[in-house]
């Protein structure tokens, strides 16, 4: 199986940007990981919300695979502890499916269209935050769910 780390728009340069590739290279000692990321819709508010998740959403699916596990992130997702997450995500790499692309948004999140064929809508926090940081919190919480599944100490 290989984890596909897809989101929409590029990550500036500092600490964000430094922790996601420090975590996904710390994944890939588990299972094989690939940041794919996808162009935003620069709109400058210019473009109506619909239009922009529209887009972006079109650029994001185009990336999925037939037969791929998604989780989507979603405020209204399910919420899990560390160690609930850890086998949820020990089923899905046991499924035998090839894939499993977890999927962060935009500014604006993302589109009905992808939500609804998602197989897990997930939340990271009753918080809403920046997407950059949803995704170095994603990061390290898939790192953090490996460490548990293996019984490692980086969990406690």
């Amino acid at each position: 199986m290989k984890i596909i780390f897809l989101s929409v728009g590029k990550l500036k340069k500092g600490y964000a940007a430094d922790g996601v590739a420090e975590y996904l290279k710390r994944i890939n000692r588990y299972m094989p990981v690939e940041e794919v990321v996808v162009r935003d819709e620069a709109s400058g508010g210019a473009m109506p919300r619909v239009d922009v998740l529209r887009r972006e959403g079109e650029r994001l699916l185009g990336k999925i695979k037939q037969g791929d596990i998604v989780v989507a992130l979603d405020e209204r997702g399910k919420g899990f502890t560390s160690k609930a997450f850890a086998a949820r995500l020990g089923r899905f790499t046991g499924s035998g499916k090839r894939r499993i692309c977890f999927i962060v948004g935009g500014a604006y999140g993302l589109s009905p269209e992808l939500k609804a064929g998602a197989d897990l809508l997930l939340r990271l926090s009753e918080m809403t935050t920046a997407h950059d940081l949803a995704r170095l919190f994603l990061a390290e919480q898939l790192y953090r769910a490996f460490t548990i599944l293996r019984g490692e100490p980086y969990s406690h």
